[in-house]
């Protein structure tokens, strides 16, 4: 996410505390950030358009992709990986991407969320979502292995716990889905279809916050550049400048960013009970403008889930 200096090091503060500590003060502070930050403001006054998603929905993979692209088409070099918004420092002709988790939904709970989208009235907004059987699953990780927050809880007690999990990402894009007409334009890119056609909506989205006419060999070498085994192989080796895109422990694979973007992944880590659960909840609950839950077969299995939770 990005963030003034001063969220920057509030947040390695809390990153650099004991354990114990950052579990409970690592929510407090992103959300006291998120909301209050004069420098998160005055970015978001002068963003060209929003790419908003609920954490670990392929928001850093859709940002590395667009990132290639903008600095390929514009010639641009020297940009620091992942950042969108800078790159209009760079040239002028790139619009202002403002990429970020909107409000701060992992730190909540379901009741916490706002229920209006009034900042972004008369903006323009990508919104990335994800199957949230998958996106859980991958979030558990990010929060457990990479920011090392509630370390010890397991997958099935995370996915079912009030803050920050299921309910309240069913309850994030309920409330989106609802306000849907707020912005002046809206995209809605949803992860299995960039994953089914990435060029097709590279160039979507592209288009979309105002640069038409990249070459198809730059699309292309985009996506090829940011395949995930690259991206992996990137990460391990210990090429990005930034912690953002660095393993929480080099031995651990699935403490890695760049993890496996599989469809449907999530059978293999949770139990058939709790998908079946988590399915039954998503038909029931979320609004089916999104298309989700993504038919896939519930062949998860208590043992799977006790291995790798």
């Amino acid at each position: 996410m990005t963030s003034g200096p001063i969220d920057k090091v509030t947040m390695r503060l809390v990153a650099a505390m004991p354990q114990s500590f950052r579990s409970a003060a690592h929510p407090a502070v992103s959300r006291f950030v998120e909301q209050w930050s004069p420098f998160r403001w005055a970015r978001n006054r002068r963003a060209d358009v929003f790419f908003l998603w609920f954490p670990k929905t392929g928001g850093t993979w859709a940002r590395l992709l667009l990132h290639r692209a903008l600095t390929q088409h514009f010639g641009i070099t020297e940009a620091p990986p992942l950042e969108l918004e800078p790159l209009k420092d760079f040239d002028p002709r790139v619009p202002r991407i403002r990429p970020f988790h909107d409000d701060a939904p992992h730190w909540k709970r379901p009741e916490q969320l706002r229920t209006h989208k009034e900042r972004y009235r008369g903006r323009k907004v990508m919104l990335l979502v994800r199957d949230p059987r998958d996106a859980i699953v991958s979030l558990h990780l990010q929060v457990t292995r990479r920011w090392k927050v509630d370390s010890d809880m397991p997958l099935s007690e995370f996915i079912w716990r009030d803050r920050g999990a299921l309910r309240t990402m069913i309850r994030f894009y309920n409330i989106w889905a609802q306000h849907r007409d707020v912005p002046s334009e809206l995209l809605l890119v949803r992860y299995e279809d960039v994953h089914a056609d990435t060029e097709g909506w590279l160039r979507k989205m592209l288009d979309f916050v105002g640069v038409p006419g990249v070459s198809d060999a730059i699309i292309r070498e985009s996506v090829e550049f940011n395949d995930i085994a690259r991206l992996r192989q990137r990460e391990q080796a210990g090429q990005y400048d930034t912690r953002r895109l660095k393993p929480g422990d080099p031995k651990d694979p699935d403490s890695f960013k760049a993890r496996k973007g599989k469809i449907g992944g999530f059978v293999d880590y949770v139990s058939r009970d709790d998908a079946e659960r988590m399915t039954e909840l998503i038909q029931r609950e979320m609004d089916p403008w999104y298309g989700y839950p993504v038919d896939v077969p519930l062949i998860g299995s208590d043992a799977a889930a006790t291995s790798t939770s």
